[in-house]
């Protein structure tokens, strides 16, 4: 409240005490903050002013989140115009463009049973996982996207790091009381293999409505800073591999680019991180301290000598952990000298 207000011109004067209260009040307006929301915070303990923060934040991650889905239903829609005025005809690239249809029959979470060539290889009770990154899918209500899985009515989209997507079409059927998907699988989206087309096969493990928030694994990140001298320092990826027992100097593991390339240690805690961008990031002894929009990851460091030089492993907590719940396979560094 204004200390004064002038009763002919309307002008509201405030005392400097107050000055940074009303800061504070245009800084949450200018976040999205209603009047009612900036009242319920300046009143609450300080201690519960955090809540509303968070509250906030992951509101407007949801908005943004939603709005990326429509301006890309948006797209879909324009490229569906684009291929009908240059007579292109093709259904099921039509059916793939076309904006968002329901299939509320597999909103949801999915867990992945075994990997086969065929349908026909199929029968409850097979095991036999390969070559695949994710443990389960989320069919999230009106296809909204989280990590690099989108869909759509008979497709499950899939981003790509080139910012493509992969179509892979999908259909259900009741076997013994169970629900199974078999969802076609392309071999670009293979990890640590060669195989060809194959199917992947995932029972459904309930039907509930989940959001993006609260599907994501999230580690504790909250660690104090305790120097660890041995790692100071750049350090330069070799290889990556599935477990630090896979590593061998004398033969790459890992055939592709390594998406990271470095990782440099520095003495107050810090880590300068070089990837398709640098950024920075914490340590603590023993542990990688990663921060992002999506969550947090606190993968493990540790140094080995082998044949008398050293490498660092570190776990690899990328999405295939936060959202796809596998264990962490791990890159293979060397001091840059």
């Amino acid at each position: 409240m204004p200390d004064y207000i002038d009763k002919f011109t309307g002008y509201r004067y405030y005392s400097m005490d107050k000055v940074a209260e009303m800061q504070r009040i245009t800084e949450l307006k200018d976040t999205g903050f209603s009047l009612e929301e900036i009242k319920r915070f300046c009143s609450a303990e300080e201690d519960k002013k955090y809540d509303f923060i968070w509250r906030k934040r992951q509101e407007l991650e949801k908005l943004t989140e939603e709005t990326a889905q429509r301006l890309r239903r948006l797209t879909e829609i324009e490229e569906k115009l684009s291929a009908e005025k240059k007579g292109e005809n093709n259904m099921n690239k039509i059916e793939i463009n076309s904006e968002f249809v329901n299939d509320e029959r597999v909103i949801g979470r999915w867990e992945v049973v075994c990997t086969i060539d065929k349908k026909e290889d199929f029968s409850p009770g097979k095991s036999d996982i390969k070559n695949i990154f994710f443990e389960e899918i989320y069919f999230l209500p009106d296809g909204l996207q989280y990590w690099a899985f989108s869909w759509t009515k008979a497709y499950v989209k899939m981003s790509t790091t080139n910012d493509g997507k992969i179509f892979c079409r999908y259909e259900y059927e009741e076997i013994n009381g169970e629900i199974y998907m078999f969802l076609e699988w392309s071999k670009f989206l293979s990890v640590f293999g060669k195989d060809e087309k194959r199917i992947v096969v995932l029972k459904q493990a309930d039907n509930k409505h989940y959001n993006k928030y609260e599907i994501g694994r999230q580690d504790n990140i909250d660690l104090p800073f305790v120097n660890d001298e041995n790692v100071l320092g750049k350090w330069v990826s070799v290889d990556y591999v599935k477990k630090i027992d896979d590593f061998n100097p004398m033969r790459k593991n890992w055939e592709e680019e390594l998406f990271c390339k470095s990782l440099e240690f520095l003495p107050d805690g810090e880590l300068i991180c070089v990837m398709r961008d640098i950024f920075k990031q914490k340590w603590t002894k023993g542990t990688i301290l990663f921060k992002s929009g999506d969550g947090s990851a606190a993968p493990a460091y540790e140094i080995r000598s082998i044949d008398g030089k050293e490498y660092l492993f570190t776990e690899w907590k990328s999405g295939d952990y936060t959202w796809g719940k596998r264990k962490p396979a791990y890159y293979v560094l060397v001091r840059n000298i």
